[in-house]
């Protein structure tokens, strides 16, 4: 399916929808920002509307080093794959958005794009796509989101841990130095994202946690409302659900040997009494008080020992064990 659009041009339709999800997408995974951005110079403006140049990347030829954990992506650049296939120099640690059509597949997480779908040009670029969740189709257009850099086994190591691209050594050979996206979207010709990062199956161990998740999170809100509108009845309703989940919560991480997440259940139980207390005497700048130290003790436990996936759904984080 193609669309016309003005001056004649025909466009892959999953074009199109790759840049409306290319904008999506890079709304979604962006950190929040702390503070407004500054005002950039007109002539700066410019520059960055007109796409990288080559001054701007430093030296021809230089691998950029690997981002700092926790930045957030650089803004997309959008780019044809014969143009980075020709001179993929000014684009090396760019984010980039490409269209092009499916050349050939080397293994289940790794495929070679060209901007000709009728034939293979040479002009091609690898797309590394360590979550791979479905599949891409030979000659069908994908559009690929995604870090461009100079392939090396190496680098893709440290960029994507505990990955390894799944290429023989004859393979792997012909594309050292060349240019790679480390593919974190790519849209196919159903127009479905297969780099999503998707959860693995739910434990018995994570039902259990989850069962008490959802008490706690809608416990919270309501608590929130109820203390900020000094609502008595409501903050003691919430407040005794709270308890009783963070109880649980806590018996749930003592059972696995965590004391850290142990004490923190027990202190948000601890916060929780004193709302209770400060409600019942009409306290409420004290309620409020306690609400907000609450808040920053699940957010503590959250970082430290739950995973958001892709999906919006949650896992005990490995890393935490």
């Amino acid at each position: 399916m193609a669309r016309f659009i003005p001056g004649g041009r025909l466009v892959p339709a999953v074009a199109v929808a790759g840049l409306i999800t290319a904008f999506t997408v890079t709304e979604a995974r962006q950190q929040p920002a702390q503070q407004a951005p500054r005002q950039q110079p007109q002539g700066q403006q410019e520059q960055q509307q007109q796409g990288p140049s080559q001054g701007q990347r430093g030296q021809r030829g230089q691998q950029p080093p690997a981002p700092a954990p926790g930045t957030p992506p650089k803004p997309l650049v959008p780019v044809a794959a014969s143009t980075v296939a020709a001179d993929p120099t000014p684009y090396y640690g760019e984010y980039i958005t490409m269209t092009a059509s499916v050349d050939q597949i080397l293994s289940r997480t790794v495929f070679v794009v060209d901007q000709d779908p009728t034939k293979s040009t040479g002009k091609d670029v690898l797309v590394i796509v360590p979550t791979m969740n479905g599949k891409v189709d030979q000659n069908a257009y994908v559009t690929v989101i995604g870090q461009l850099i100079k392939y090396d086994p190496a680098e893709v190591a440290k960029r994507a841990k505990d990955y390894k691209p799944e290429l023989t050594p004859e393979v792997e050979s012909k594309y050292i130095g060349k240019p790679a996206v480390i593919a974190t979207s790519v849209i196919n010709s159903a127009f479905l994202d297969v780099a999503k990062r998707l959860p693995p199956p739910m434990t018995a161990e994570e039902e259990a946690l989850q069962k008490i998740m959802k008490k706690i999170q809608p416990a919270f809100g309501a608590l929130r409302t109820a203390v900020d509108g000094s609502d008595a009845a409501k903050t003691a309703e919430n407040t005794a659900i709270l308890k009783e989940a963070f109880a649980e919560t806590a018996v749930f991480w003592k059972n696995r040997n965590k004391a850290d997440a142990m004490k923190w259940a027990q202190d948000a139980r601890t916060e929780v009494e004193t709302i209770e207390r400060s409600a019942a005497t009409a306290k409420w700048d004290a309620a409020k008080t306690a609400a907000g130290t609450l808040g920053q003790a699940c957010q503590t436990c959250h970082t430290t020992y739950r995973e958001r996936f892709d999906d919006g759904s949650f896992r005990i984080k490995t890393g935490g064990d």
